[in-house]
């Protein structure tokens, strides 16, 4: 009797009063989120390690020659081979004139430099493969992968498999498990990407073979994204929308400080397997977040399992229960569906499962127009952001120094959105930031080819401008859609941002040789566009977010829901 009267009585409720019970708790809890923020951020670092790694693993060796067979029992120096073997030759190595070179052993360096110079004048040889008379060899080949496969001179396109595995991963991963997230939950999505890390990042660095290196890089690439937009997604769903912008901002913030860890870890550690295994290392870590990382609870509101997100948000069991004539109604409701249509197709299977978050993104023209916005802004983004980073790679640097400045650049580009966003909002902020990237590269045209300080000042600065405009597209779309489908339209979104880091080494290597301001004059104008483009969405700084998709705004502010109430009126000034 005692045990009864101690204990809450059960109150049969609502959906929509126990969904609203939870949300504005969690709205309230939401200002401390900081732990929640912590676990989020940290694997994005890691991001930084290995997305970026390659400029660091698969360097083309600086001091490749072409080493004779002929001429190895000799006591001849490295300088004296090359100078009879490459003389007046630029192809580092990759070629070799075709001298007898077993009748050059017989001689002294002098006869044989002086029997070359007199035949050369005569007659030139022919230009030979190094491979047809020797081999390759490197002053210090531990410090790339290239040496290892010899990916070099008619093997070189093999290198930048690397890299295009890399992306293509993580064209694979956004859009898998982004509609994992959204089916599974946000928590076994982090988990199953976290899990792919680390065994792809164990693959890269014991692998004897470089197809399962390059299967190693297509896990890497796609366990980024597993990592990137659930725990995204996990911080813009369970964060008040007071410090829900510049936390967004700061977790995009954290992928260019693990460059700068990176090329530290680089200068410090010169073989590239050694470099890799402390890469993967830290990566270990991710195990503790996924033990600590809690389920995002409007991921189970929009699921229906109201008793687990409150055990999240209150600490505490629920003693809410849903009113059993909702249950029963909805199970008549459901009974009678299943009445009229005996039969299921497997097309009617696949949309009800696998393919249901798909088609639910171009389920009505409202959410249509949004998505096909977000890809085409997306794409651009991320086209921009790769030109600009190869256009960019003709300093006369360290490639150390080169990704350090690059990351040094990235991080105050994140801090400009913040400011921007508290003042003129998710759109204004969007549009503002396009055009003036588009604007830096556009300059590019108004400088002179042999300025090149200024041609890759204007460089950086487009890349300072599109580095910012990715945090924030990033955050609006996140905002744009509801919950049951968010997942889903960031991680088809990011896969959009990958066919443009595809195609970007592309338009560089095909466009530039046309016209060196060609590919930044074709990317200014492209943001332009998608800047334009931006007109066509709503606002979302200033209203809650949405849970279904009839909730979802038109691009008209008397459609949103503004925070201090739910009813339909005009929003106020902006001012997040």
């Amino acid at each position: 009797m005692n045990k009864n009267e101690s204990e809450k009585p059960k109150e049969f409720i609502s959906e929509e009063t126990y969904k609203e019970i939870i949300t504005n708790e969690l709205e309230r809890i939401g200002t401390s989120g900081k732990f929640l923020f912590f676990l989020c951020i940290t694997p994005n670092i890691l991001n930084g390690f290995h997305v970026n790694s390659y400029t660091m693993l698969g360097h083309l060796p600086d001091d490749q020659w072409c080493e004779i067979d002929d001429l190895r029992n000799t006591n001849w120096t490295v300088d004296q081979i090359l100078s009879i073997s490459q003389r007046d030759l630029n192809t580092k190595g990759c070629t070799i004139w075709n001298w007898d070179y077993r009748h050059l052993s017989e001689m002294s360096f002098d006869d044989a430099y002086n029997y070359t110079s007199r035949m050369s004048d005569i007659s030139l040889p022919s230009e030979i493969a190094c491979k047809a008379k020797g081999s390759y060899q490197y002053t210090a080949p531990e410090s790339t992968f290239v040496t290892d496969w010899e990916l070099v001179c008619e093997n070189a396109i093999q290198r930048t498999s690397a890299q295009v595995f890399i992306s293509l991963g993580k064209f694979f991963g956004s859009f898998s498990f982004g509609i994992f997230a959204d089916k599974y939950g946000r928590k076994s999505a982090f988990t199953l990407g976290a899990a792919f890390f680390i065994v792809s990042s164990l693959f890269c660095t014991f692998s004897p073979w470089y197809s399962l290196f390059l299967i190693g890089r297509f896990g890497l690439g796609s366990a980024s994204s597993g990592l990137f937009y659930p725990g995204f997604t996990m911080i813009v769903e369970n964060i008040c929308i007071k410090h829900r912008s510049w936390m967004s901002i700061a977790f995009s913030a954290s992928y260019p400080i693990g460059m700068i860890l990176m090329a530290a870890a680089a200068y410090l550690v010169e073989p590239w397997r050694y470099l890799q295994l402390a890469l993967t290392i830290p990566a270990l870590l991710a195990i503790i977040n996924c033990y600590l990382l809690p389920e995002s609870p409007r991921w189970l509101l929009a699921k229906g399992r109201y008793d687990k997100a409150y055990r999240i948000v209150f600490k505490q069991k629920s003693h809410y229960h849903l009113n059993k004539m909702t249950t029963i109604e909805s199970f008549t409701v459901t009974d009678k569906k299943t009445d009229s249509c005996t039969t299921v197709t497997l097309w009617g299977k696949l949309k009800a499962g696998p393919l249901k978050q798909i088609i639910e993104l171009f389920a009505t023209g409202r959410v249509r127009k949004l998505i096909l916005t977000s890809y085409f802004m997306f794409c651009v983004t991320s086209l921009c952001y790769y030109v600009t980073a190869l256009n960019a790679s003709n300093l006369a640097v360290s490639r150390f120094f080169y990704v350090a400045i690059t990351g040094l650049v990235d991080l105050p580009s994140y801090l400009v959105p913040v400011v921007m966003l508290r003042c003129t909002g998710r759109k204004v902020t969007t549009m503002l930031m396009f055009f003036l990237t588009g604007i830096a590269l556009l300059m590019v045209l108004v400088v002179p080819e042999s300025s090149t300080t200024w041609v890759v000042a204007f460089a950086m600065l487009g890349r300072f401008g599109i580095s910012a405009t990715y945090s924030v597209v990033t955050l609006y779309a996140a905002e744009l859609f509801p919950t049951e489908i968010r997942n889903s339209a960031l991680g088809t979104c990011s896969t959009w941002a990958h066919v443009g880091s595809i195609t970007a080494p592309y338009a560089v290597d095909i466009l530039g040789p046309l016209g060196w301001y060609l590919p930044t004059t074709i990317c200014g104008v492209c943001v332009l566009a998608a800047g334009l483009l931006t007109l066509l969405l709503p606002e979302t700084g200033t209203r809650k977010l949405s849970d279904h998709i009839e909730d979802v705004p038109s691009t008209s502010t008397s459609d949103m829901i503004p925070i201090s109430n739910n009813k339909l009126q005009n929003f106020p000034k902006v001012t997040n």
